[in-house]
């Protein structure tokens, strides 16, 4: 099991176990609460308004691209690079787009050139050329000729791609948008992230706590995937579930 899964499995134990817990206490006959800390129940009240600030620029994002990212240009073969300079293929979301790849065609996440790598390149190629020209034996001249011929007439295709993609990336507001979806989904986390680790000291806390998990639950799952406080976040909820069910 990985590094990864063991959180997940971790927090989600947590999580049902807070549940089952803060419900079974809760029901409990004649069961008194102490008094919650006004801070962890402040922090509570603020949790819906927090979850739905990012469900909401979440949702903006994702118009955007069902709208705009049908027209993202698809790069031409000729700008496929692997260098200094050169830019990973990715889509309107960012994500690393899979093309095919050799004669067999099997898919993968390229690098494009830019218009200033193939700049570039061509003239370092063509100086090479001229180089080798004032040899004698003129020896691998004609393919360092080849390669900046080749390097030159990647410059159009690749100007029009780019140019294409700051067209769409301008005119669709997805950078903006995508600003506005990270700083909410962090303000969310920091959130969360205060509730989990507050002690709390009643059963309200827990379950405030639990609604808190519930919440972070919604963001996407590449997020939580590699959250770092992950761990410390699983194993706050198991010593609040200690506290509250006794026992610690």
């Amino acid at each position: 099991m990985t590094f990864i899964q063991t959180t997940r499995r971790r927090m989600l134990l947590g999580l049902a176990a807070a549940s089952t817990a803060a419900a079974t206490v809760a029901s409990a006959e004649g069961h008194t609460a102490e008094a919650e800390a006004p801070e962890l129940l402040s922090m509570g009240d603020a949790l819906s308004d927090a979850l739905t600030a990012y469900k909401d620029a979440a949702a903006r994002v994702n118009r955007i691209a069902d709208e705009w990212g049908p027209q993202w240009p698809v790069p031409d073969e000729s700008i496929y690079r692997y260098g200094e300079g050169c830019q990973t293929h990715r889509d309107i979301l960012g994500r690393g787009v899979q093309m095919p790849w050799g004669r067999k065609g099997v898919k993968r996440v390229h690098d494009l050139g830019t218009p200033e790598y193939f700049r570039r390149a061509a003239a370092s190629e063509w100086a090479i050329y001229d180089r080798k020209m004032q040899t004698k034996s003129q020896r691998g001249a004609w393919s360092h000729k080849r390669w900046a011929e080749r390097e030159f007439a990647a410059i159009q295709p690749a100007q029009e791609y780019w140019a294409e993609v700051d067209r769409i990336t301008q005119a669709s507001g997805i950078e903006a948008a995508k600003t506005a979806m990270t700083e909410a989904r962090d303000a969310l986390q920091d959130l969360v992230g205060r509730i989990v680790l507050f002690e709390e000291r009643s059963i309200t806390g827990l379950i405030i706590k639990a609604q808190a998990m519930q919440a972070w639950g919604e963001v996407d799952a590449f997020a939580r995937a590699f959250h770092l406080d992950a761990l410390a976040w699983a194993d706050a909820m198991n010593e609040t579930i200690l506290r509250q069910t006794k026992f610690a």
